[in-house]
């Protein structure tokens, strides 16, 4: 006994097509051997298990846009005992130490954030007396980073 394929309006008997044409009234259906068993064949996807990137949403990150965890300091922090009400600064500038101790300012645009703000692909997540805990969302995945201030008392160039 051989298996008969039909896929759409094809059937496939002893290895010979069968494809009736629209409208033709003289061609009989093609008759079914003894013996012949149909069969139907479903095609089965299957996704993997793992989160993929929707692909419809833009590489930039939430904030659509602004510059990147590499290119951010910490340059300051306003601390608040009420974690709502605390804010870091966060710049694309800073501060350049020259080698016989001058400080220079170097141009760059301030961000004041609060918990839960972002920018770019930075999302701050706690405000410490000395430090900000960030995620940084790099395609679909999430570093936790933390960023150190260092004050000119204890040995900074801020």
């Amino acid at each position: 006994m051989r298996p008969v394929h039909l896929i759409a309006a094809t059937v496939l008997t002893g290895g010979a097509l069968a494809v009736p044409a629209p409208g033709d009234a003289q061609t009989p259906p093609p008759a079914r051997a003894e013996g012949t068993e149909l069969v139907f064949e479903r095609e089965v996807f299957q996704y993997p298990q793992f989160t993929r990137r929707n692909p419809f949403r833009p590489l930039l990150g939430p904030g659509g846009g602004g510059p990147r965890f590499e290119q951010l300091s910490l340059i300051g922090l306003m601390y608040s005992t009420d974690p709502s009400a605390s804010v870091a600064v966060l710049s694309t500038g800073g501060v350049q130490v020259a080698e016989d101790g001058t400080m220079s300012a170097v141009d760059g645009d301030a961000y004041y954030l609060r918990v839960g703000e972002s920018i770019g692909n930075t999302t701050v997540v706690e405000i410490r007396r000395d430090s900000v805990i960030v995620d940084v969302e790099v395609f679909d995945s999430v570093e936790r980073e933390t960023m150190n201030f260092v004050s000119r008392r204890q040995g900074g160039s801020s």
